[in-house]
């Protein structure tokens, strides 16, 4: 049995709840666990996951996201099936490409990046280019993608244990920069404590989650058939 979690998601400025972003999550041995391989999830899976999900959140949210890693994101399915579950509400719905290459024997290129991209770009679907400046998503990735990405998400917590705070500064600096001027939603996460809120007023974020705004939790279903 998969479900999502939903971590919530505020509007910097207003400070209001925006939206979620969505965590698959696998029931094993009485406990929800994070899967160890994302790739075994399926097009029609997700959606039909998503679809029943969305029904149960108040629709005068703004935005909800989910994760896929670049093996997803270049199946077209994907884009397909989600071009039909946005028909099917007003809450405007993002895709997260994450730093995760996907399933190890599939490699995937740049240019089919930049064509799948493009591909939800052209079906009237977000992206956002998750955990920037991470794993995959390296400067010359997001530059690539540029073009057809609505948001740039910067995770505190990738650069927490390895990298001395004024450097972690810099590097928020300089995404927060790269997005103002590709005209780009900017998010942050992995806020842990009310002072470090700050920051999404400093460096010009829209969006802010974290633990310290909420923690993910087990969302509804109307019917409990996954």
């Amino acid at each position: 049995m998969i479900r999502f979690f939903g971590q919530a998601k505020y509007d910097v400025k207003t400070q209001q709840l925006v939206g979620y972003e969505f965590f698959i999550r696998v029931r094993q041995q009485q406990q929800w666990r994070l899967p160890e391989d994302f790739s075994v999830f399926k097009a029609q899976q997700v959606t039909d996951l998503l679809a029943v999900t969305l029904k149960t959140l108040p629709q005068t949210l703004t935005l909800i996201s989910f994760n896929l890693d670049q093996a997803q994101f270049i199946d077209p399915e994907f884009c397909q099936r989600l071009v039909a579950v946005q028909a099917q509400t007003p809450i405007h719905i993002y895709i997260e490409l994450t730093e995760r290459s996907g399933e190890p024997q599939q490699f995937v290129t740049v240019q089919q990046l930049v064509q799948a991209v493009k591909r939800y770009h052209d079906a009237g679907l977000h992206v956002c280019l998750d955990d920037v400046g991470s794993g995959e998503n390296t400067i010359q990735l997001v530059n690539a993608l540029s073009t057809n990405t609505d948001e740039y998400k910067f995770a505190l917590q990738n650069f927490r244990d390895d990298y001395a705070w004024p450097e972690v500064l810099a590097k928020l600096k300089c995404w927060s920069q790269l997005a103002q001027q590709q005209h780009k939603v900017f998010a942050i996460e992995g806020f842990e404590a009310a002072d470090e809120l700050r920051l999404a007023d400093v460096y010009h974020a829209q969006l802010a989650q974290g633990y310290y705004l909420g923690r993910p939790q087990l969302l509804s279903l109307p019917q409990d058939q996954f």
